[in-house]
């Protein structure tokens, strides 16, 4: 590659990360639908309205390469984790190793906060291309996770320890996302644990939540019916 070409690479790689980390910000503060391909592209400071349009396709392809972005980072702090960790974890040790690089975000990158905001959204869309957008891009820790469950709660039925599972972590995805609103909770200010604290009560809930006994197919003592 001579001179030339390599600084237009360059610069082309530049104007695509400045395109994402715009959309980023814009999609975590107002969400898919109020933003649309050409306002990223003025906001960014691009003089081509139609940059997103040619870098990205289309908003689909946008909500691709940022899934690509926020999970390669996820993916390398749990790399480290792991490498750090014994080969035989505690489910406890388990459960924290699946929710640390989560809380860790927001401090390892600047754009970390608008990341968790982002992905929070996307868990909300009830749309089958976003859904699967962001199940191929969390489903490796999911299920390293959930294989790490099965030995541990062998009295759960699968589905039900799956269940729990994608309940809890969809609750804890959203805390996380939102945790600056724990200083103006209905309860009063909850914002002075510190991120080691908070993270070891998130683990608790995630345990709990998981070893819980289960009510739902025994039949209430009023009604005769389940609950």
């Amino acid at each position: 590659m001579n001179e030339a070409s390599r600084h237009k690479s360059e610069r082309h790689a530049d104007t695509r990360e400045r395109l994402l980390h715009t959309a980023l910000a814009l999609y975590a503060r107002e969400g898919l639908h109020a933003v649309s391909l050409r306002r990223i592209s003025a906001e960014s400071g691009s003089k081509n309205s139609a940059a997103m349009h040619y870098h990205f396709e289309n908003q689909l392809g946008v909500l691709r390469a940022l899934m690509q972005m926020i999970t390669r980072e996820l993916r390398d702090m749990d790399t480290a984790l792991r490498a750090d960790s014994r080969a035989q974890r505690s489910l406890r040790e388990a459960c924290r190793d699946i929710i640390t690089p989560l809380v860790m975000l927001p401090q390892r990158q600047p754009w970390g906060g608008d990341a968790l905001r982002f992905v929070s959204r996307l868990m909300g869309e009830n749309d089958p291309e976003i859904a699967r957008l962001v199940n191929e891009a969390y489903a490796p820790f999911l299920q390293a996770l959930d294989k790490a469950l099965a030995g541990e709660l062998p009295e759960l039925p699968d589905e039900v320890r799956k269940l729990r599972l994608m309940f809890i972590h969809t609750n804890i995805f959203h805390g996380v996302a939102e945790v600056a609103w724990l200083t103006h909770t209905p309860l009063g200010d909850l914002s002075y644990f510190d991120q080691d604290t908070l993270l070891g009560h998130l683990v608790d809930f995630l345990i709990g939540g998981l070893q819980a006994p289960s009510h739902a197919d025994k039949p209430s003592p009023k009604t005769g019916h389940t609950t």
